[in-house]
């Protein structure tokens, strides 16, 4: 738990400082990101002496479906229309799927997919290279843009802390004891009740307007999808048959166990300010 909050302590006003700098700062942020959970991504695989072609052309996809959808977003974004979210998205669609039709060429029935299942793991990847390239969408929205990146890993952060202090002294009920034997239900409700406060006063701060029950509807939101992200990683690392994804954050483990939230609320936080028009 100390090196927990010391790490956090010196993380979190990094992304920050990164985030309040400009565009340039996140996109280094996001790509550090997209990197370092390409390999983790990569190490759930069962590891041997000696990598094969199949295995190294395995990880070159790997990099292909995380860090291409976010080069496309470095270039063009600024380029097309006020569509760009829908033609993005759809964009990285045909982009996932046809990686995987290349992929399945070469690695469909290989033993290094035996533990995960292959359509799992690909399916996953895909999914956080989704996530990850809807931070310089979202960054990138109207004129508070900035603020509102702010506001979706503020809610996050706030989110995990609570659910793990509370969790902690009261946790008695558990809600997925085999994906997550840690998840229970009262650190997730007082995970859920601090995103209300903390929401109004970043609304205040970061003079962001709208109607009370818009944002009701977005702390619900937020709360489920979480839980969802944090259950999605654990999942795949249960069938991975890991505990961390990696080890590189002192006190979390892995890149991807640090930001499983984050990544999941990203893309569901930018739809919504679309639709609700925030």
């Amino acid at each position: 738990m100390k090196n927990r909050i010391i790490t956090s302590m010196i993380g979190i006003p990094i992304i920050f400082i990164l985030i309040i700098w400009n565009i340039i700062g996140l996109l280094i942020l996001c790509s550090i990101i997209s990197l370092i959970a390409s390999y983790e991504i990569y190490k759930m695989l069962p590891a041997k002496k000696t990598r094969t072609i199949t295995e190294k052309i395995i990880f070159l996809n790997i990099l292909i479906s995380i860090c291409l959808p976010l080069i496309f977003s470095i270039f063009i974004i600024n380029e097309i229309s006020e569509y760009s979210g829908v033609l993005f998205s759809i964009y990285i669609v045909f982009v996932s799927l046809s990686t995987l039709v290349y992929v399945t060429i070469f690695s469909y029935k290989k033993e290094i997919f035996q533990n995960i299942g292959f359509w799992k793991f690909w399916i996953y990847t895909t999914f956080i290279g989704l996530c990850i390239a809807h931070f310089p969408l979202l960054y990138n929205h109207e004129s508070n843009g900035e603020s509102l990146t702010i506001m979706i890993i503020g809610l996050t952060f706030t989110f995990d802390i609570f659910s793990l202090l509370i969790g902690k002294r009261f946790g008695k009920t558990k809600i997925f004891p085999r994906i997550s034997p840690n998840k229970s239900l009262q650190g997730y409700i007082g995970g859920f009740i601090s995103l209300f406060p903390i929401l109004f006063l970043l609304q205040m701060i970061l003079g962001i307007s709208s109607s009370f029950l818009i944002f009701f509807i977005l702390i619900i939101t937020i709360g489920f999808s979480s839980l969802l992200g944090d259950l999605y990683e654990s999942y795949i690392k249960r069938q991975a048959k890991i505990k961390d994804s990696g080890s590189i954050i002192p006190g979390h483990g892995g890149i991807l166990d640090r930001t499983d939230s984050i990544l999941s609320n990203i893309i569901v936080f930018y739809w919504i300010v679309i639709w609700l028009k925030i």
